[in-house]
């Protein structure tokens, strides 16, 4: 709820991020959406780094959960909404987006989906990772 507005004026049932939204922002030209972060950040580059850096930290901590969790769809089903969040959070949209898609995977007969989703999630965490050490080591 912004300042100037009442509890009457917002819609709570409206979500910033559909899977349209997902879709379409999972297309933007880099790994980040610098426009998206700076929104949290107001443009504090050191701020930015050190989030992004904790991001890509926390990237590998899921993928490694991701690879003990096949077995397991509530440990499954965490990890990949923990991560779906924060890469929302960063505007790291194709990790987003693979996780969102990665959360339904439960049940046994998608076990070899969620081995190629982990595959698929961690190219796009790796994309991020690369593009963030380039922009931070220049």
């Amino acid at each position: 709820m912004l300042a100037n507005q009442t509890a009457e004026d917002v819609n709570y049932n409206q979500t910033n991020v559909t899977p349209i939204n997902e879709y379409v922002n999972a297309h933007c030209p880099n790994a980040i959406d610098f426009d998206h972060l700076s929104r949290y950040t107001l443009g504090n580059d050191e701020l930015e780094q050190e989030i992004l850096q904790i991001f890509c930290n926390q990237c590998h901590d899921y993928v490694s959960i991701l690879k003990t969790s096949l077995e397991d769809p509530e440990d499954w089903k965490h990890a990949t909404h923990a991560l779906k969040g924060s890469s929302r959070g960063v505007g790291a949209w194709r990790v987003a987006a693979e996780t969102q898609v990665a959360e339904l995977m439960v049940g046994d007969a998608l076990y070899t989906d969620r081995v190629s989703a982990i595959h698929a999630i961690n190219f796009a965490v790796e994309e991020v990772i690369s593009f963030v050490k380039a922009k931070y080591t220049a």
